[in-house]
C-alpha cells in the first residue's frame, strides 16, 4: 500500500518501556489496587505493542531493534 503522507519523525519513534515494580521489594494491596494495577499495565502494554505495530508497518525493523525484550 503506498502511503502519500510520511508521519512526521517524533511519531515514529519506538516506545520505551518503564521499568516496573522491583522484584526484592514486598507490598500489600488491597484487591482492588492490585486488580487496576493489573488493568492499567495490560492496557499500557497493548497500546505500545499496537503503536510498535504501527511504525513497524511503516518503517520495518526499526522497534525489533529497540527493544531487546524480544
Amino acid at each position: 500500500m503506498a502511503v502519500k503522507d510520511t508521519p512526521p519523525s517524533y511519531l515514529l519513534v519506538c516506545p520505551a518501556a518503564p521499568e516496573g515494580f522491583p522484584a526484592d521489594a514486598q507490598a500489600t494491596m488491597p484487591p482492588a489496587v492490585r486488580f487496576a494495577a493489573i488493568r492499567l499495565a495490560t492496557a499500557f502494554a497493548a497500546v505500545r505493542a499496537q503503536l510498535d505495530r504501527l511504525i513497524e508497518w511503516h518503517a520495518p525493523a526499526s522497534c525489533t531493534t529497540v527493544h531487546k525484550d524480544r
